[in-house]
């Protein structure tokens, strides 16, 4: 049932461009005695502005100038004074965040409030460099320091030289 909705909804999108076409058979002998006439033919006169207007021009200003503000006129004192508001503690727990009470406007902070590059030197920092206590910090982010299997395997390594000693060394036999 859905298909054959969705079916019907197709067909009729397709068939809504053709039956959406207004010219007759009449319409056609309606220009051919038009157009084989001796009589001026009649066009539609806004059609005929605009196409006698230049595209690049713009249209004539429809712009009130009595509807514009006078600046010539006196105006009244509407806009009260602000005053600086000083007081020993003006933050107090409900001051909004970006809220200045002392001139009672807005902070922008939308800039970074630091003077100093804090990034400036890290580069030249030691990475691998261990802390005071003989660990390194970096050490956390090895793949090493995470993987049991090779602890494992280096305890297992440690274990049997220490079990059989250093194989390089040769050792004097004495008489």
């Amino acid at each position: 049932m859905k298909h054959a909705f969705c079916l019907f909804c197709l067909l009729a999108g397709l068939a809504c461009p053709l039956f959406a076409q207004d010219w007759t058979p009449e319409d056609s002998l309606r220009l051919r005695r038009l157009l084989e006439g001796d009589g001026e033919i009649r066009l539609n006169p806004h059609a005929l502005k605009e196409l006698e207007q230049s595209f690049g021009q713009p249209k004539a200003s429809e712009e009130k100038s009595w509807l514009r503000f006078d600046e010539t006129l006196p105006h009244t004192l509407t806009e009260k004074q602000k005053k600086a508001r000083l007081v020993l503690r003006p933050y107090t727990g409900y001051t909004p965040y970006n809220w200045d009470p002392i001139r009672q406007c807005k902070i922008d902070i939308d800039k970074p409030t630091w003077r100093q590059n804090i990034l400036r030197g890290i580069e030249q920092m030691a990475v691998g460099a261990p802390a005071p206590s003989g660990k390194s910090f970096m050490e956390v982010f090895t793949k090493e320091f995470w993987n049991r299997n090779i602890k494992k395997r280096r305890s297992a390594t440690l274990e049997a030289l220490r079990a059989y000693g250093d194989s390089i060394t040769a050792r004097e036999k004495y008489k």
